[in-house]
């Protein structure tokens, strides 16, 4: 998007803390140094015609500490090294030019692209650097710069790069309906996710990590080995699936369909124990309660149900006047919010079904999240925010602001991250700071649901695509 400059903001107060302006009309990335103290960007200049420039800034001070000249033309991706010594950017001359961060100098100029260079990424030691264009996927000796491995086979235009914390493997994003794992040691193709036929509507982490669910249009849910990458099995339902939830011991599996069913399926066997009936519309969201015996699932006609998961019966019913998109509970067990079409956001007390709070947005609420210690609320809209709320005095906080409608949101399990996926884009934020960590790219249409692991490390996104992609959060910091 045309740009006026680098913002930063502060998450506790809403506030602009700065922005960086250098008369560039288009910023096409950005990047922190590791230690956090300088931002790097790249962008056009104030003609078409550049010059395009690397821009260092000072954090704390908002200060202009540097600019390189890259090229005339488009420069679309700028990353440091782990030790912060080096700046990498890659653009549209068909170069990779690596930069003193210290003194400005231009360490070496990567010349082996035959097109344009769309995303640079080093390995977490530094010795490698990744670089992708239209049909070349290249892994450098950063030291002796020098190409040290090419990468063939990916199905299309590689568009976003990332490592492995433990830099084995390299994940690219592509305009396909595909995330591909590459192995660095051998450069083979590792992995990749593929087998819906439709939008991938939601996904979800087992509570060890192992198997990853994911929910589609296609009217399955497919699980997944995390390890291995490969479908454990295959669920299905008679209608669009739209949500699915595991129990806090992993044996269960919770999925609400457009067929008006909640199902519940044992996760080894990989059958359905339970069909649950008693909702009028398409079922959208499905939790379960922290202690794993009660379910809560959405509709759209506007109820919510609570059901005992042990015996199948619906516990009691909240009431709405419209399509509920999104219920969770909070990590107690003792409140349940739900979000919905009439642009409020509702707490309500489990034990007794009364309502507590209802928290106005702007436009229909598609997604709400607890964090993990409970103070807070998330909820994302067609409104183009998120916002995120004091749990108990219902005020917000702090709002982050998408283009496009937000279909999903979740926290980190630590509660420091708060990833949000639009129709626009998916971003990671830093919750204390307020500062936008990173935009994924690479899974067309924007994303539908977001999913942490339980560890933290890895982050599932499920898209317009019908992909299920896996991202390693450490390298994305």
């Amino acid at each position: 998007a045309w740009w006026d400059g680098e913002r930063l903001w502060d998450v506790v107060t809403g506030e602009l803390r700065a922005t960086f302006t250098a008369g560039a009309h288009w910023v096409h990335s950005v990047a922190f140094s590791p230690d956090g103290r300088l931002l790097a960007s790249v962008g056009s200049g104030e003609s078409p015609d550049g010059p395009t420039t690397v821009t260092l800034w000072d954090v704390a001070t908002g200060e202009l500490r540097g600019a390189f000249e890259h090229t005339p033309e488009y420069v679309y991706s700028v990353a440091f090294s782990p030790d912060g010594r080096l700046v990498a950017s890659g653009g549209w001359d068909k170069t990779i030019r690596l930069w003193d961060v210290v003194t400005g100098e231009l360490r070496a100029t990567l010349t082996d692209h035959t097109d344009s260079v769309h995303s640079v990424a080093f390995s977490p030691d530094g010795r490698l650097l990744a670089s992708a264009s239209e049909h070349e996927l290249l892994l450098w000796d950063v030291t002796a710069g020098e190409v040290a491995t090419t990468l063939t086979g990916q199905t299309d235009w590689v568009e976003s790069l990332a490592f492995s914390v433990d830099g084995r493997l390299l994940a690219t994003g592509s305009g396909g309906k595909a995330i591909e794992l590459w192995d660095v040691a051998t450069g083979d193709l590792s992995d990749t996710l593929t087998g819906h036929r439709d939008h991938v509507m939601s996904v979800a982490f087992s509570p060890d990590g192992a198997v990853l669910a994911s929910a589609s249009w296609d009217q399955t849910i497919r699980l997944w080995d995390v390890a291995t990458g490969q479908l454990r099995a295959t669920l299905q339902h008679m209608g669009s699936v739209q949500s699915v939830a595991f129990s806090p011991n992993g044996r269960l599996l919770a999925s609400g369909s457009s067929d008006d069913t909640v199902r519940l399926w044992d996760v080894v066997a990989s059958e359905l124990r339970a069909t649950l009936i008693g909702h009028t519309g398409g079922v959208s969201s499905v939790d379960f309660s922290p202690d794993g015996a009660l379910l809560a699932s959405g509709d759209g006609n506007g109820r919510v149900n609570l059901w005992d998961v042990t015996t199948g019966e619906l516990r009691a019913s909240f009431e709405y006047t419209t399509w509920i998109d999104s219920v969770a509970f909070s990590p107690d067990g003792r409140l349940l919010a739900s979000g919905s079409k009439d642009d409020t956001v509702r707490l309500w007390d489990v034990l007794t079904g009364e309502s507590r709070a209802t928290l106005e947005h702007g436009d229909g609420v598609n997604s709400v999240a607890f964090s993990p210690d409970g103070s807070l609320l998330a909820s994302g809209s067609d409104d183009e925010t998120i916002k995120v709320w004091d749990a108990v005095a219902g005020e917000v906080r702090v709002t982050f602001e998408h283009t496009r409608r937000v279909c999903s949101v979740t926290f980190s399990p630590d509660g420091r991250l708060l990833v949000s996926a639009g129709d626009d884009r998916t971003v990671i934020w830093d919750v204390a700071t307020g500062q936008e960590k990173a935009t994924l790219t690479g899974q067309w249409g924007g994303g539908m649901s977001v999913a942490f692991s339980p560890d933290g490390r890895l982050l599932a996104s499920g898209g317009y695509d019908g992909t299920v992609r896996l991202r390693d959060v450490e390298s994305l910091r």
